[in-house]
């Protein structure tokens, strides 16, 4: 047993931490070198390990809160997007949304009339939609042999000289797909919905099917075509092409 105030204790105590250091200098010279040649190796691996998990996490946030790219299978809003379109969409066109939730951080003003946007279905489910916003909340909305009248005012169909179909939304003129020549309406858009249709009206599935789209459901304005891929390869003449 140690007397009262003596110091071994403490240089026990000090010995023992200083045993894995003294360990380590009593292996062999090679044995060092080789577990420092190992550290050398290892180091620069984990670094870009450590820089690949943290360009994925950006990669991720940015592409659930700025924008995306979306592949586009239907025709639905022919011609101005084709089946085998890459579309580009901004996400923060409405507002910014809180990473992988619904909810928004702040939201901005929009949609406007004439906007091509991306949304969740309001049946539910997983599919993401893109069609053309017809109407706002307190609008009238009718269709009567393939002319659409918002608020009883008909929006006018003119064909180009090369024969493309045009319509006149609005402040905005859009290509034109097929015309659906049965009736619809008149329907008032509820508060904080929008009426959403297809270019290619004759064979869309929108708000005259599923109703009108609760604005939460958004998921961002399409800004353009990135490159057009299908069975036949890559399309060019349709690469950025803008989206209106």
């Amino acid at each position: 047993m140690n007397e009262p105030g003596s110091p071994r204790p403490a240089v026990d105590a000090a010995t023992a931490c200083l045993e894995p250091a003294k360990a380590s200098l009593l292996l062999p010279r090679p044995d060092r070198a080789l577990a420092r040649r190992a550290l050398e190796t290892l180091a620069p691996a984990w670094r870009g390990l450590l820089k690949i998990l943290a360009a994925l996490a950006i990669l991720t946030l940015g592409r659930s809160t700025l924008a995306d790219q979306y592949h586009v299978p239907t025709g639905s809003m022919w011609p101005t997007i084709t089946p085998g379109d890459r579309i580009l969409v901004d996400k923060t066109a409405y507002g910014l949304r809180v990473p992988l939730a619904d909810g928004y951080v702040f939201e901005r003003s929009g949609p406007h009339v004439g906007d091509v946007v991306l949304f969740a279905d309001p049946r539910g489910g997983s599919t993401l939609l893109v069609k053309r916003v017809i109407a706002l909340p307190g609008q009238t909305v009718m269709l009567r042999e393939g002319v659409l009248y918002v608020d009883a005012v008909a929006q006018p169909l003119e064909r180009l000289g090369d024969g493309t179909m045009v319509e006149h939304l609005g402040g905005v003129a859009h290509a034109a797909g097929e015309r659906d020549l049965a009736a619809f309406g008149p329907v008032v858009v509820p508060h904080d919905h929008l009426f959403v249709m297809g270019d290619n009206r004759a064979a869309s599935l929108d708000s005259r099917a599923m109703g009108a789209v609760p604005r939460e459901l958004l998921r961002g304005r399409v800004l353009r075509v990135v490159y057009h891929h299908d069975a036949a390869g890559f399309d060019l003449s349709r690469a950025l092409r803008s989206v209106d």
